[in-house]
């Protein structure tokens, strides 16, 4: 019946949501029993491990051969969680934005965006374009950890480590989880879908993309109460640049996947107007006001309005 189908969507989507958050609040135990900085598994652990719901949600469905629900979950979720899951932060408090932050994850993001556009123009990514994608990152990666701070010697010497047994089972159980959830989420979704007309792109561009961007919205939300609204921005940066370089280049990989005009004629161009005007308010003072948080909040009204009303595309609307 639809009503045990929205429980087990919601149920699914609960079970991400859960299963990423035991995984990153565990990232610390993760990170001393691998004797990894906690500063580089922040900055790169936490978006990878926040990424997973997009990943198995998106994987899931290029094995179905939903090649909509997959790419779209991508920029549905990339895009949720720069403008929506951003906005509802500098709401609650402008984001001071770092300097290295603004110049390193911002680019990235944006050159990210583009390159996928680039590569989605012909309507088509293909398995050795999902390779390249997966290559692109290894530079961010390497960046990374070039400029990454050196933790102070006494601290790390003095933090006890964390038994490598304890911390697998956490990582495992989590994962499960979030695998689980995603199955669930997705068969009951695309069920939910068909049921209510919905267009299988609609489902992965609005639906699953908000239920995938839980843990990151979950992170932010922490940050900024703790008066960290740094991590904030720099998480979301991170997971984006993550879920559009590895995760869609591991579903090329699995298998190519056709790209619906729309996307490439708004959606994509439209998630990089995003980042730009977002790069536009960091640059021009380092911080996100409550103003510009609205102005945000307005891009993603038009982007899920624009998933079920079609909206002229962006060159007709630039006048080209």
């Amino acid at each position: 019946s639809m009503g045990v189908t929205v429980l087990l969507f919601l149920t699914g989507l609960l079970l991400l949501w859960g299963g990423s958050e035991f995984i990153t609040r565990n990232i610390g135990l993760l990170a001393r029993a691998l004797g990894v900085k906690e500063l580089v598994i922040t900055v790169l652990g936490v978006s990878v491990l926040s990424s997973l719901p997009e990943l198995t949600i998106s994987g899931f469905a290029i094995l179905r051969g939903d090649d909509s629900i997959s790419i779209g979950n991508v920029i549905g979720s990339n895009f949720v969680t720069l403008t929506f899951v951003t906005a509802v932060c500098a709401l609650l408090r402008p984001i001071e934005i770092l300097e290295e932050v603004q110049q390193r994850e911002s680019s990235w993001m944006i050159l990210s965006s583009a390159f996928v556009l680039v590569l989605s123009l012909d309507g088509r990514l293909s398995r050795s374009e999902g390779l390249l994608l997966m290559l692109v990152y290894i530079p961010y990666v390497l960046s990374v950890l070039k400029t990454a701070r050196v933790e102070d010697t006494r601290e790390h010497a003095t933090r006890a480590p964390a038994p490598r047994a304890k911390a697998a089972v956490f990582a495992a159980l989590g994962i499960f989880i979030v695998i689980a959830g995603s199955k669930i989420a997705l068969d009951s979704g695309a069920s939910l879908g068909a049921a209510l007309g919905i267009p299988p792109l609609a489902m992965g561009v609005l639906l699953f993309a908000f239920g995938t961007s839980l843990p990151e919205l979950t992170i932010s939300l922490s940050a900024t109460f703790k008066h960290k609204s740094d991590v904030t921005i720099g998480e979301v940066y991170a997971s984006n640049i993550f879920t559009q370089l590895v995760v869609l280049g591991i579903c090329c990989v699995i298998r190519p996947m056709t790209v619906e005009p729309a996307l490439i004629s708004f959606a994509m161009p439209f998630l990089i107007l995003a980042a730009v005007v977002i790069q536009v308010f960091v640059t021009t003072g380092l911080k996100i006001n409550r103003i510009e948080a609205l102005g945000m909040l307005g891009f993603y009204v038009l982007f899920a309005i624009s998933q079920f009303r079609p909206l002229p595309s962006l060159e007709s609307l630039l006048g080209f």
